[in-house]
């Protein structure tokens, strides 16, 4: 059975700020002055309305593989099936807390319930220049949960890597893991690679993928926007099971993608893509055709906003002899209020014409001082959110 791990030690743990900083300077002197964000608490509300978390994997065969996939986030972090339904209960409040060597990263952090009471802690190494290196979690009682290795360009001050273990890794290099995950980024902290790998409970492979961004120019610093996979494929037991391979030129925009249904290293479909970019040079359509012919099948297109963000994206299916409209996503963007280099964040939902949402959906409401995250079941009734208790913090 799949080890599913709990709110706090999942959510604390992979979604920590990502940039060092110096103390707090409010003299105004320094006109380079740069800022970023640092949780000093975060709170777990929960409505007891039901919100459908994205799983990764799904998120990955939600659609046919000529739709775009969005760069993930960590998935929702309540698993709402589990928790009390009471309207407006607080669920978990996480209380951090900064050693010597802390920036914005967290040395330790305390996990309590809606009555106050301890349910977890976590303790978190970093290395001489206040980057994490390595951060465990335990439970009431002192006992081993999970743990979870870093590592980070220090250069951009983003996270690199993150695996997480289901076993003390502490002097055992074969611990068991629940997942590994890598991340390159441009010189402009944008994504634009990723890789994950996902274990079952006998430390099989699950499933894994390399995504690669086709919107590089048009997502926020620390997002990535949407793109394909390079590749994907899922295993049972150890065994490849199923499969599939993108190609791209130069511009990381698709041109073939072929499928192989039963692991066996034959590919029952392949496709051809046809791409067109609009005069800003950003990525306007795909058209995919059975390759070798001139049966096309789907097309996506894709519009963007005055700062060249994406804004929504338009999948069509090819219905006898025209294409017809299957889905609208529209995608929102969140600044950093502080313009710091931690980056912004992006939500996407699907939507009608208008940009009005047609399933459940996130919204973020965010100040230098706190940022709530909100998530709506259709058509709005409030599930959950979580509200962060932020201090600004100088970097330069």
């Amino acid at each position: 059975m799949k080890i599913v791990i709990p709110v706090f030690s999942v959510f604390t743990a992979l979604l920590c700020p990502l940039f060092l900083s110096c103390s707090d300077d409010n003299s105004g002197h320094n006109f380079n002055a740069l800022y970023d964000l640092r949780p000093l608490s975060r709170a777990f509300e929960v409505f007891g309305t039901e919100f459908k978390s994205r799983d990764p994997q799904m998120i990955h065969r939600r659609y046919p593989r000529h739709a775009l996939i969005r760069s993930e986030r960590e998935p929702a972090p309540i698993s709402l099936g589990s928790l009390s339904e009471e309207s407006g209960s607080i669920e978990e409040i996480n209380v951090f807390e900064y050693g010597s060597n802390a920036h914005l990263y967290w040395t330790t952090a305390t996990g309590k319930d809606g009555l106050g009471n301890t349910i977890s802690t976590a303790t978190q190494t970093l290395d001489v220049s206040g980057f994490p290196t390595r951060s465990f979690w335990y439970d009431v009682s002192g006992n081993f949960k999970y743990a979870y290795d870093y590592t980070y360009d220090e250069t951009l001050y983003l996270r690199t890597s993150i695996i997480c273990y289901l076993e003390d890794p502490t002097d055992n290099p074969d611990a068991g893991r629940d997942f590994e995950r890598t991340i390159m980024w441009n010189k402009d902290g944008i994504l634009t690679t990723r890789t994950f790998v996902d274990y079952d409970s006998n430390g099989f492979k699950r499933y894994e993928y390399k995504w690669r961004s086709a919107t590089p120019k048009n997502s926020l610093r620390g997002t990535g926007g949407i793109g394909y996979d390079e590749y994907y494929r899922e295993y049972e037991a150890g065994m490849l099971t199923y499969q599939e391979e993108t190609t791209f030129d130069s511009d990381a925009y698709p041109v073939t993608m072929r499928t192989d249904y039963n692991g066996d290293e034959t590919y029952e479909e392949t496709y051809s893509a046809v791409t067109s970019k609009t005069v800003e040079g950003y990525l306007e359509s795909v058209i995919w055709s059975e390759e070798g012919s001139d049966n096309q099948k789907w097309k996506t297109t894709f519009a963007y906003d005055d700062d060249g963000l994406l804004k929504t994206t338009k999948h069509y299916d090819f219905v006898e002899d025209a294409f017809v409209l299957d889905t609208i996503v529209t995608d929102v963007w969140y600044k950093n209020p502080v313009n710091g280099p931690t980056g912004g964040i992006g939500v996407y939902f699907e939507s009608d014409e208008e940009g009005n949402p047609v399933s459940d959906y996130e919204s973020v409401d965010w100040t230098a001082s706190q940022k709530t995250h909100h998530y709506f079941s259709y058509p709005g009734e409030e599930a959950f959110r979580i509200v962060e208790s932020l201090e600004r913090i100088r970097l330069q």
